[in-house]
């Protein structure tokens, strides 16, 4: 490195490289920039880099080199002629600034002044060097094409802003020209790609959504729908569902800074148009937002916040396709305060009308739709004639997504699940929440913008994000099928189980009520027992409306996350550490990954818990230990290991010394967990009751139906039995650790009437499993003569009879059922998703192949760009289209599943043979095995008893 300061090898400043020997000046200057750097004159540098002027030359001072801009030494760049010379050149009297990825340069330029119409402009001329100029009169600084495309990559991906990126290049302050020439090219190349050059009618003529890339996995009638698709039956109608997914991010906020400013593209992309926007939300300053369930959601309950005063936009609203994360036309809007139904209204009614026109069934999830489905129809007459739906037409399912059904009462959690909809696959609408992990990075920068820029920015970002998408289906629908075959048969085996121990007439009786309330939610539940105890749910429910009781008195929490929520969470890592705990030792090498995988999840939800913990119990700060990752190579299957999660002590305040109980924890903190352990241990007593009951039906089959010869039904029921029963071992386990929890927190409580310590002896069924001698002197455990919920937990001096042991399996039947339906249903919609991948990218490349004429008008050397850039177009669309049935074909052979695009046209690729194809997806499937294990939570949630487990959610 100190070799390039110097004259290298040369004691003295030698001659020039390039000038004859005869007449050869000394070499005073090089460039650092050219390969060699050779020793040039003053006159052969000019020469050397006339079509290289952005090189930042050197000259020799004797004593070092010191820069040297070539406009200084002559050099002047003429333009108009793609290079080559004008005959009558106009030259600018000062350099032009040039920002190139190299850094600021200067430039002497000659523009063209002949008589050449269409480059007289010297915006034209700049632009065809590859120069974008800031101002368009006059310009006197411009950004190369290539620092305007590393930056908007880098904005893409990196989500770096325009002034971190510009004084990368120099150490100055000022970089408006930069950010102005950025947004035009950021315009310009949007509306380029979306074809609107090849329009006469140019950009003017844009229409509102054009913008947007749109979604090919979902149905749109005038793209990618099959013929005759608005007459299909209900058994295929339903595969042309779209669905959709909504929620708010209050991290997206605006600085209040009274800019003015204009939007280049307004309404043109993903948010809606402001104007109209701004015009419809004058008449709702304040409208109250009716309350229809029994959660406390921050979504719901802080719908009026006020924003702060700093800030004139308090965040975002957002609708997208819930099924494959793309974000939708004029699915964006600001939002003024909070999580407004009027905000949101207009957002989906807007999107709606440019989306979905024709579609007649919709799923929408929605993490308070409970409360905003409620009055939407008659909100919706408040809108324009062209934004209403007509709802009489229409078949609107709506839904809790999985992750946030948890904070949802009962009621909520059977008619709003997901997992218990009919013709929904496995849709669990949380996939909006990831986009908002992409777009929280830039916040810090367009909170600085105003409006027009911001707005712009961010749909440049939904762009990117949607292309981005658009080139991986290919991958993410092999991934998607590939699990969805798997967990198929694995949960079809499990109904089978199920079902085969169930007598005909009352698996036909069963089945009418799943029917029923298939399609009127109003009739009988068959997927939950009616509880009339207070439950661990109804706890949180009383402790939360207490606590917001205190916020109106004026006794704020010391947290967002409130004492309640902190408490059941440290409860439920509890339970997640005690299944990991009890789990059997890995032992190949994708289960060791893949429980690796959940060694890490539980250690990074036990640090964000932490983190509110040192708030509500600064008392423990000492005692918590620093968590350690597993290292590669560290063997997770080896249960001493001290830094495994489920060895890290949580300091709940049952668990700490007396003194530090009242000292080191904030006042109510131990009388609520008090209460929490009471429900925990009479939910868990519940539990382990409905699993004996469940259990006996399970002996009782096995040994009526399934004793004798066959080793294949034997082993199948033992399975199940034995799974069943490590079930009802982590039942026994919670209610043991909310027990001894009791004993701490409160050892002379009235629960003691009611509880007891569980031993092994007692958990037995409330009549004898078998008819063994003795069964007179049978006694019933005490667990059946306490807390008795309803009418199947009461013992009759006979026991329980047949009818009430197979009542009790039903809950159990009706969920394996919904479980297989589900997966069953998602291959069916992961089929025609890919069909309609295929049909709109054939519509694509059809479209852009239309272009390449639609400009008879222009020059010759416009309509040779335009024809080149919709031919290619065009290709990638066709190539993407071979690349994912190339890269689907495979799977579908291995798996009989039938391809439902036209064979003829994508016959070019021929499988290998189908049992290799077989071998290798097994293969693939088992190296894969930690992410198809997470597979049944979609959302990636750790699962506790079939139910995902919920954790401390990010602010939004």
């Amino acid at each position: 490195m100190i070799r390039h300061d110097g004259l290298l090898e040369h004691s003295m400043l030698p001659q020039c490289h390039h000038c004859p020997l005869d007449v050869a000046k000394p070499g005073q200057f090089k460039c650092p920039d050219c390969t060699g750097g050779l020793f040039l004159c003053a006159g052969c540098t000019v020469s050397a880099h006339k079509t290289l002027p952005l090189h930042r030359v050197q000259r020799w001072t004797g004593l070092f080199f010191e820069p040297s801009p070539l406009h200084q030494l002559g050099l002047r760049i003429q333009l108009g002629h793609d290079g080559a010379p004008c005959p009558v050149p106009f030259c600018r009297a000062s350099p032009i600034v040039v920002i190139d990825v190299t850094g600021i340069h200067e430039v002497s330029i000659d523009y063209c002044d002949c008589a050449h119409t269409e480059a007289g402009q010297h915006i034209v001329q700049l632009l065809r060097a590859s120069w974008w100029p800031a101002t368009v009169h006059r310009p006197s600084t411009v950004t190369t094409l290539a620092t305007l495309k590393l930056f908007h990559a880098l904005n893409l991906q990196g989500k770096i802003n325009a002034f971190d990126f510009y004084n990368g290049l120099v150490r100055i302050t000022d970089g408006l020209e930069f950010i102005r020439s950025m947004r035009c090219f950021r315009n310009i190349r949007t509306v380029k790609r979306a074809g609107r050059g090849h329009d006469p009618a140019g950009i003017d003529a844009t229409a509102p959504g054009e913008l947007a890339i749109i979604c090919p996995l979902c149905p749109h009638p005038d793209r990618n729908m099959p013929e005759g698709w608005e007459n299909a039956s209900d058994d295929e109608a339903w595969k042309h569902t779209l669905f959709l997914a909504i929620d708010a991010n209050f991290k997206l906020k605006m600085k209040n800074r009274k800019l003015s400013d204009v939007e280049l593209s307004p309404g043109w992309g993903y948010f809606v148009n402001t104007g109209a926007y701004d015009a419809f939300l004058k008449d709702y300053i304040d409208e109250p937002e009716m309350k229809h369930c029994d959660s406390n959601h921050a979504a719901r309950d802080h719908a009026n916040t006020p924003a702060q005063k700093r800030f004139a936009i308090n965040g975002v609203g957002a609708i997208i396709c819930s099924r494959h994360c793309f974000y939708l036309k004029h699915c964006m809007g600001d939002l003024q305060r909070g999580e407004r139904y009027c905000n949101m209204d207009y957002m989906v009614l807007s999107s709606l009308a440019m989306t979905a026109a024709g579609i007649k069934r919709f799923v929408i999830s929605y993490d308070i739709a409970c409360s905003y489905h409620k009055n939407f129809a008659s909100r919706m007459i408040k809108h324009p004639p062209e934004r209403r739906l007509p709802l009489n037409e229409m078949d609107i399912e709506w839904a809790v997504p999985k992750f946030h059904l948890l904070a949802h009462g009962n009621d909520c959690q059977t008619k709003l699940n997901l997992d218990l909809i009919e013709w929904v696959g496995r849709t669990h609408g949380e996939g909006v929440e990831t986009g908002w992990a992409e777009l929280n990075p830039i916040a810090l920068s367009t909170r600085e913008m105003a409006f027009g820029s911001r707005h712009e920015s961010l749909d440049d970002i939904l762009g990117g994000i949607n292309w981005r998408k658009l080139i991986n289906i290919g991958n993410l629908m092999k991934a998607a099928l590939k699990r969805a075959v798997r967990f198929r048969a694995q949960q079809r085996v499990a109904f089978d189980d199920f079902d085969k121990a169930i007598p005909e007439d009352t698996r036909k009786m069963w089945e009418a009520m799943v029917q029923a309330f298939n399609k009127d939610r109003k009739k009988a539940n068959p997927y939950s027992e009616p509880v009339q105890t207070t439950t661990l749910a109804d706890v949180r429910i009383q402790l939360a409306d207490e606590e917001a009781l205190d916020a109106v008195r004026g006794q704020l929490s010391l947290h967002e996350t409130t004492a309640s929520v902190f408490l059941s969470v440290g409860m439920e890592l509890e339970d997640q550490q005690r299944v990991l705990q009890s789990r059997s030792a890995a032992t190949t090498s994708a289960d060791k990954a893949a429980e690796k995988d959940k060694f890490n999840v539980l250690r990074h939800r036990i640090s964000s818990w932490r983190s509110i913990q040192q708030i509500y119990m600064p008392g423990v700060a000492h005692l918590v230990a620093p968590t350690v990752a597993l290292d590669d190579d560290q063997d997770v299957a080896n249960a001493a290991l001290p830094n495994a999660p489920y060895n890290t002590p949580l300091y709940l305040p049952s668990q700490l010394p007396i003194s530090l109980r009242r000292t080191g924890c904030a006042p109510g903190l131990v009388e609520k967990e008090t209460r929490l352990r009471r429900a925990q241990a009479e939910d868990s007593l519940h539990q382990i009751r409905r699993a004996l009951r469940t259990r006996l039906g399970l002996v009782h089959y096995k040994h009526v139906h399934v004793d004798g010869p066959g080793n294949k039904a034997n082993t199948r029921a033992r399975d199940l039995i034995v799974r069943h029963n490590q079930k009802l071992n982590r039942y026994v386990q919670r209610y043991r650790a909310a027990y001894a929890a009791l004993v701490i927190l409160d050892p002379n409580g009235n629960w003691k009437d009611v509880l007891r310590e569980l031993e092994d002896a007692h958990i037995r069924s409330p009549r004898p499993e078998s008819d063994k001698p003795g069964k007179s002197k049978f006694e019933v455990p005490w667990i059946w003569t306490v807390l008795k919920p309803d009418k199947r937990d009461m013992v009759r001096d006979e026991g329980a009879t047949e009818e009430e042991i197979l009542d009790s399996f039903r809950v159990d039947w009706a969920h394996a059922r919904a479980r297989w339906k589900r997966w069953d249903e998602e291959i069916a919609l992961l089929l025609e998703e890919m069909c309609r991948a295929i049909r709109d990218l054939e519509h694509r490349a059809a479209v852009w192949q239309s272009k390449a004429t639609a400009r008879s008008d222009a020059p010759d050397d416009i309509r040779s760009g335009l024809q080149a850039f919709a031919q290619r177009q065009a290709c990638h669309a066709r190539d993407l289209a071979h690349s994912f049935v190339n890269t689907w074909r495979p799977l579908l052979r291995a798996n009989n599943l039938p391809e439902l695009w036209p064979p003829s046209e994508y016959a070019l690729f021929e499988a290998p043979d189908d049992s290799i194809v077989a071998l290798a997806i097994s293969q693939e499937s088992s190296q894969s095995s930690s992410d198809s294990d997470r597979s049944d939570s979609d959302d990636g949630v750790v699962e506790v008893d079939d139910r995902p487990v919920p954790v401390i959610p990010a602010s939004e």
